[in-house]
């Protein structure tokens, strides 16, 4: 089978107002490739974009280089040139392809597929694709720049910000105090507030089946960073397939989808009725619909929203738990033995009851036939801590990210167990190129097989297979910004080598990218501002304030980033008040207190010594309340009381009160 791809850049409306989207053949998402077992494909991709492009065959048992991986696989396809992608196909089920070059997928450069069984049964149901995805209006490089900068709207956009008067509300005072004794970060149940969710490129999509059709549901999660709750308003949904893979059906009433799963289910066309099929957004935030008959419109009742409060305080309790035991145990705490491990171990966080919105289904998937591994190969055993830092939005495994530390090695025959110990907050969807895995859920024998797995917060999961390929194949959370963060790892088969072409521009696979923002108060008191570049591990930053006239001081510095509680420090201060020689070099560190209030100290080359301290809370969704405490030992103390609403990601309205220049009105600007 053979299919020509012209991906381009077009605009779309689908919130009201027209961007450009990347579309493939015209379309978004692209259109759907159908082979059947045993097929040869050959895809000719042509690249009309201004940048390049690649194309991954997500969940396809592809040769190493025809995976679609940047500088890990493939070269990229230039702009005006074009790639022929070729394989055998050696499995059937729902997959589906998607950009691997930087954040384009957010754009839209992706699209299903279907492979049928060579062998199809008698009953074969109707096929229908519903590929969920998340939408923002705003380019994805922008987003990723207010993740690294720690911009609150998005919390504010979903609803889901987490205040002080919320808090009291809630009754978590206790959790809240307790989580800012140990200075950790609220737990999120997601990271960005998207403008829509969609259903094959539409906020609603209605299925032209006849009434009493049975129709195998196709559902891919081809969003970037958006898990969904799956419902329906005829019932329980009979899932018979997940990542491709069959399963012996099971009915399920919800079902949380991860990004980047696909899961198949049945059902048959209502007479005189038009049935909701809706996904949720995890976070409540919004969802989307598929209409399923014709008739009178009945709809799936609704996802509970997560109680914020109550998911932050039960997994902050969680966080001290492990930190009380680390303390207990600085030798390591004892670990279960990988062989031992016969379940997904670890609390369930979702935001409410497991009835209302349950955890990923695997426990309840059993293969219908038997998965087990060759029973006399050798058996190699990966740790891998799922880490990282929200606040400055750095992910990673083990502490380093994928330029830190870029290969987990194996070797051809053995049977290799990733055991994935999420230590972080967040849900991470973690995705296997190239080979199929089996998900240690207590089924034994019968695991379920799947290529992407979710890891829930402060769990830990067990995945293993065969290793049956060779060179490098991609591992690495499917979460698009968490991907682009540092969370992969590149699984290379020992006595394997990708070629020559390949291995000069693997670098470029390593590149830790930087971003830069600045933030500004223009006050009629006075005027403050910080500009800042950063990248995972190093800061270059220019801090400054002034009363508008001859009183001022200015910072230019560097911040060597060790972890969210500790960094290095080096640089040059400006000081209106060290007349007549005002410059001096100062060094120190950084360092996280209890209660989140941050620290800077310093000394510089005349013996002096300074110690800043600042701290911001949120009071209400959009209003806050922060100070500054500055003590130097040449030019003594300063302080000053802020207060500042919060009106949009670029403007909020701000007054002040500073011991030396007294009260003031004006703006805060983020650029």
């Amino acid at each position: 089978m053979e299919y020509t791809l012209v991906v381009d850049r077009q605009l779309r409306n689908i919130t009201g107002n027209p961007v450009q989207a990347i579309t493939i053949n015209g379309q978004l998402p692209g259109p759907t490739l159908e082979f059947i077992e045993g097929d040869y494909a050959v895809m000719h991709v042509v690249n009309r974009m201004p940048k390049p492009i690649t194309i991954h065959w997500h969940g396809l048992l592809v040769p190493d280089n025809m995976d679609g991986v940047p500088y890990v696989n493939n070269a990229p396809i230039m702009p005006g040139h074009s790639f022929t992608y070729e394989f055998p196909i050696r499995q059937a089920g729902t997959y589906w392809y998607h950009s691997h070059f930087g954040l384009q997928e957010q754009y839209g450069l992706s699209g299903p597929i279907i492979i049928h069984p060579r062998q199809p049964s008698t009953d074969t149901p109707a096929d229908e694709i519903i590929m969920l995805a998340d939408w923002n209006d705003e380019r994805p490089e922008e987003t990723m720049r207010k993740l690294k900068r720690g911009n609150e709207g998005f919390a504010i956009r979903t609803g889901n910000a987490q205040t002080l008067t919320g808090a009291i509300e809630a009754g978590t005072m206790g959790s809240v105090f307790r989580r800012n004794l140990y200075s950790l970060i609220n737990a999120e149940v997601s990271d960005i507030a998207y403008d829509a969710v969609i259903t094959n490129g539409a906020t609603e999509w209605y299925l032209d089946q006849p009434a009493g059709r049975k129709v195998r549901l196709r559902v891919i999660n081809g969003s970037a960073s958006s898990y969904f709750y799956l419902n329906y308003a005829g019932g329980p949904m009979e899932v018979i397939a997940a990542d491709g893979q069959d399963l012996e059906p099971v009915k399920l009433d919800r079902l949380l989808i991860a990004v980047a799963e696909t899961y198949d289910i049945l059902v048959t066309v209502p007479h005189g009725r038009s049935l909701e099929f809706r996904a949720t957004n995890f976070d409540g935030s919004n969802h989307t619909s598929s209409w399923i008959g014709h008739g009178t419109k009945v709809h799936a009742p609704d996802i509970e929203r997560p109680n914020i409060y109550r998911y932050a305080a039960r997994m902050s309790d969680q966080m001290i738990k492990g930190i009380k035991m680390r303390r207990r145990h600085p030798q390591g705490m004892h670990m279960p033995d990988a062989d031992t491990i016969t379940t997904i171990e670890g609390p369930v966080f979702t935001g409410g009851n497991v009835e209302q919105r349950p955890p990923a289904p695997y426990r309840q998937l059993r293969s219908p036939a038997s998965t087990a591994l060759p029973a006399h190969a050798p058996t190699r055993v990966v740790k891998l801590t799922l880490t990282g830092d929200m606040k400055r939005y750095v992910w990673s495994m083990n502490g380093k990210t994928l330029n830190q530390d870029a290969y987990i090695r194996i070797r051809k025959g053995e049977n290799v167990r990733f055991v994935m110990i999420n230590k972080t907050m967040m849900r991470h969807p973690m995705h296997l190129h190239g080979h199929f895995f089996r998900v240690v859920n207590g089924q034994g024998d019968y695991s379920p097989l799947k290529h992407t797995v979710d890891v829930a917060p402060m769990s830990t999961t067990m995945i293993e297979f065969a290793a049956n390929e060779e060179k490098d194949w991609f591992f690495h959370c499917h979460i698009l910004y968490h991907l682009e963060s540092g969370m992969a790892r590149i699984v290379h088969y020992e006595g394997t080598q990708v070629s020559p072409e390949i291995q000069a521009i693997r670098y470029k696979a390593l590149q830790d990218l930087r971003y830069a923002w600045a933030d500004i108060s223009l006050q009629t008191n006075m005027n403050t501002g910080t500009i800042l570049t950063r990248n995972n591990r190093n800061d270059l930053a220019l801090t400054w304030e002034s009363d508008w006239n001859d009183d001022y001081q200015a910072t230019l510095g560097y911040y060597r980033y060790h972890n969210r509680f500790f960094s290095g420090f080096v640089g040059v201060n400006t000081d209106s008040g060290l007349a007549p020689d005002r410059t001096r070099a100062v060094a120190g560190f950084y360092y996280l207190l209890p209660f989140k209030i941050n620290s800077l100290l310093w000394a510089d080359d005349r013996g002096n010594g300074r110690i800043t301290l600042d701290r911001e809370v949120m009071i209400t969704d959009r209003f806050f309340a922060g100070f500054e405490y500055e003590y130097d030992s040449f030019s003594k103390s300063e302080y000053v009381i802020e207060f500042n609403y919060w009106y949009s990601d670029f403007l909020s309205f701000t007054a002040s009160y500073h011991n030396e220049y007294k009260g003031g009105v004006g703006v805060s600007l983020r650029f």
